[in-house]
């Protein structure tokens, strides 16, 4: 095992070596890719991209061709030729009880009703009521309160079953952009206190069915299909779930998805149904055979009523910007319809760690790409590809039914890239060393300078400093003693003994200079200590900071040199003595002989 382990470990070290380089540039590019991609994920989940990538799906939006015209549905406008024509405004209740009778004649499937009629509006109120209680084909329309108590929403019209109700409202983005509808939801509770009577539309013990999803119910009851709602309150419609819009799903971000809601899949820029007037209704020049068995939908497409939105197809044109109310809800029927009966694909999404490997795989192309390309053109073009390649495969997804992030992973891509492209460039121009030397030599003055007065307080304190200050005084007494002349010196003693102060005046200089270096050396690391608590002045001493360094090396090695030379000199001191002990004895002995 050993011997394998060892193999291993030698194969390892080769491979290292043989491409350390290209193991350099995976490590920036991995480490770039992380950051970039965090950044990008934090990014999202505050709603700084949701912007961003809404503009990109509404711009995939206008790229899909339109379809065909929904033949199962009939649009009946009240246009402002009708208004003229009519000279009413707003259409009074007899002629909309006018119009359902009509219509009743020639069999629809269901009619939909999107004109409010809470209140009387001029003549034939009792005809329009009996219409709308009699027939059991007509589905009305309410709006939702939104929980103030100065919008308590709008009721029914009276007198029509509460299941052949449903709400006009819908789910509008930032900016008045519609892309998501509606389909069930409880009204929000009236916070404090309202004068309006309770109705519908604002009882929030009730759950009410959208006005688009009533529609589509009473037209599958003649095909033999029910709702259904599954164990995970999903609703499911024949074999088809129609699956509920999540808060971060596409490119949203915390986007406010109460009720049950759903993407809409948007069928033509304007033409989703066959469109005709009420002056043709009343008139009868519309074709039996376009209303019979079909979903007919009735309401205003004139910009006199402020019943319209802005959608996707908006930013591309210049007029007919809107979209009208009752041709949006027709947008979403043909949806449903479609979704059941034909097939057609539901928006669907991936899971946020999904989309964050998505993030992160261009991200890694990006900088891969970087790292391995220098002329500028060539990573213009190359750019260029990705960028086209990624905003192609996310239409791709988005022709197929699913809405992935577009512009996060764009962003990842170029990103990451240019970081790559900006460190390279940073360290060939030398800044990056530079920095990294500045530092360095920074970090190593500290350290150089607390280990240099550790060390003179080691001196300082230690047994042979103290005992140097022991001789020291020993020294001054002797110097002392001799320099008193003795009763009878002997000539030689007396040639030999002015030679001793000098000897004992060295090791005092030496002990003073000693001690006044130590001194120093701490004033200079205090000093040191609070240069370098200033940043600015520890960076801008950079140019002298190899001169500061050294003297106080060249200091310390004279401490520790005159250190030496006082061993020295204390062991010929004591080879002196000792033979000064002896001339003297032998002198005495010489004189008792004598």
């Amino acid at each position: 095992m050993t011997k394998i382990f060892n193999k291993m470990r030698s194969a390892a070290a080769q491979f290292s070596q043989k491409y350390k380089s290209s193991l350099f540039f995976a490590r920036s590019v991995l480490i770039a890719s992380t950051a970039v991609t965090l950044s990008l994920v934090g990014g999202r989940q505050l709603g700084i991209l949701e912007p961003i990538e809404l503009t990109a799906y509404d711009q995939m939006v206008r790229w899909r061709p339109d379809s065909q015209p929904d033949s199962r549905l009939l649009i009946v406008g009240i246009t402002e030729a009708d208004i003229q024509k009519l000279k009413q405004w707003p259409i009074s209740d007899r002629k909309i009880a006018e119009i359902l009778q009509k219509l009743e004649k020639m069999q629809p499937a269901v009619i939909g009703l999107d004109v409010l009629r809470d209140v009387p509006l001029g003549d034939g109120r009792e005809e329009l009521t009996k219409v709308l209680q009699k027939s059991d084909r007509i589905i009305g329309v309410c709006l939702v309160t939104d929980g103030s108590p100065n919008n308590p929403g709008s009721p029914p019209p009276p007198g029509m079953p509460e299941n052949r109700v449903g709400f006009a409202d819908f789910g509008v983005d930032p900016g008045g952009i519609l892309r998501r509808a509606l389909l069930f939801m409880k009204p929000p509770t009236i916070e404090g206190t309202s004068s309006a009577d309770k109705h519908l539309c604002n009882d929030s013990s009730q759950v009410l069915f959208s006005f688009n999803l009533q529609l589509t119910l009473r037209y599958l009851q003649g095909q033999k299909i029910l709702p259904e709602l599954a164990p995970d309150q999903s609703l499911w419609l024949g074999k088809t779930q129609l699956k509920q819009l999540e808060n971060n799903d596409g490119g949203y971000s915390n986007a406010d998805v109460r009720g049950y809601q759903i993407l809409i899949n948007y069928r033509a820029r304007q033409q989703v149904a066959k469109q005709v007037t009420i002056t043709d209704i009343l008139e009868g020049k519309v074709d039996p055979n376009l209303v019979k068995d079909k979903i007919v939908l009735i309401g205003y497409t004139t910009e006199t009523v402020k019943d319209y939105f802005y959608t996707p197809y908006s930013a591309q044109q210049q007029n007919n910007q809107f979209m009208p109310g009752i041709v949006a809800h027709a947008q979403v029927i043909s949806q449903l319809l479609s979704a059941v009966l034909d097939q057609r694909q539901m928006f669907w999404f991936w899971p946020e760690w999904a989309e964050v490997l998505w993030i992160s795989g261009w991200s890694i192309v990006g900088g891969a790409v970087a790292s391995r390309m220098a002329h500028p053109a060539q990573l213009v073009l190359a750019f260029g590809g990705l960028l086209s390649g990624c905003c192609a495969i996310g239409f791709g997804i988005f022709m197929l039914g699913g809405w992935v992030p577009v512009a996060a992973p764009a962003l990842a891509l170029i990103l990451t890239g240019g970081s790559i492209i900006s460190a390279d460039r940073f360290n060939k121009a030398g800044y990056g060393k530079a920095i990294s030397d500045r530092v360095k030599q920074v970090f190593k003055i500290e350290i150089d300078q607390a280990k240099k007065e550790q060390q003179v307080a080691e001196i300082t304190e230690s047994d042979f400093f103290k005992e140097l200050q022991q001789k020291k005084d020993k020294l001054r007494i002797s110097k002392k003693e001799t320099s008193e002349p003795p009763p009878s010196p002997p000539q030689e003693i007396t040639a030999s003994v002015p030679e001793l102060p000098q000897a004992e005046s060295q090791p005092d200089e030496y002990l003073a200079q000693l001690q006044q270096k130590a001194k120093q050396q701490k004033q200079r690391a205090a000093a040191t200590a609070a240069e370098n608590a200033s940043k600015t002045g520890a960076i801008d001493a950079g140019g002298t900071s190899s001169g500061s360094e050294t003297k106080p090396d060249e200091e310390f090695s004279d401490l520790q040199a005159k250190a030496k030379q006082m061993r020295q000199r204390r062991s010929q001191e004591k080879k002196i003595e000792d033979q000064k002990t002896d001339n003297l004895a032998g002198k005495e002995d010489l004189g008792g002989k004598e």
